[in-house]
């Protein structure tokens, strides 16, 4: 295994897959339930603080001459942005349009999520899982 795989393989992308997903299923919830869960919509937009960012942004930045990883930096950010803007929308009181937003396969958000989904599987296929 070259030197490449042995640092990437110390992150785990199953747990980064599992963390993107849970994003939906928490703004969905604050859409339905009441009382909400209090988002910080400032941290959401951050694409550094998930530990997925972290690594992005730390190690895994021995990566950036990979066009996958490139691509998941810059659709991470994106989803995060995106995901914030929803945040935002519910923090307003707009719950449906939110709602619908989160829902609609045509929507910036779900194309972003299975976006830096499907490329955090790409990544695992190539260089395994911590």
């Amino acid at each position: 295994m070259s030197d490449t795989a042995n640092r990437t393989a110390v992150f785990n992308f199953s747990s980064a897959i599992q963390a993107h997903t849970n994003w939906k299923l928490r703004l969905a919830t604050n859409c339905k339930i009441a009382p909400l869960e209090k988002i910080d919509v400032a941290a959401l937009a951050k694409d550094n603080v998930c530990a997925l960012g972290k690594w992005l942004h730390g190690d895994g930045r021995a990566h950036v001459a990979h066009a996958r990883f490139r691509e998941l930096v810059d659709a991470h950010a994106a989803f995060h942005r995106s995901a914030a803007a929803l945040a935002a929308l519910i923090e307003h009181g707009k719950r449906e349009e939110a709602a619908a937003l989160i829902n609609s396969r045509d929507s910036e958000f779900c194309k972003l999520s299975l976006r830096v989904v499907g490329v955090l599987m790409a990544l695992r296929s190539e260089f395994g899982d911590a």
